[in-house]
């Protein structure tokens, strides 16, 4: 019984991965979208208010997953500049540095 309840949470967890999170928000997205246009439909205020709210925040999210990759990236890259920077010698690394200041 312990197994597999073990199994179920650990399925429940992988759920929320944050390498999925893009897809939720361009559920959210393509939720309120949807609640908008029934709303404009049906002529319900609320409806529209909610579909545009939902439409909003899963913009938001997407915008703010996009954010953090593009971080992660430039992080990396400086990691990476920084370490080829390091193995050169010193009269080396002032000519790179002067050639980027150039560019």
């Amino acid at each position: 019984m312990t197994a597999c309840y073990g199994a179920v949470v650990s399925e429940q967890l992988h759920a929320f991965d944050p390498r999925h999170s893009e897809k939720a928000a361009l559920a959210i997205v393509s939720g309120g979208l949807l609640a908008l246009v029934v709303g404009w439909m049906r002529h319900s205020r609320v409806l529209r208010v909610l579909g545009f709210v939902a439409a909003a925040a899963g913009s938001a999210l997407y915008v703010l997953e996009k954010y953090t990759e593009r971080n992660e990236k430039v992080e990396a890259a400086k990691t990476t500049v920084h370490a080829a920077l390091d193995d050169l010698d010193p009269v080396a690394k002032a000519q790179v540095l002067a050639d980027l200041a150039d560019s």
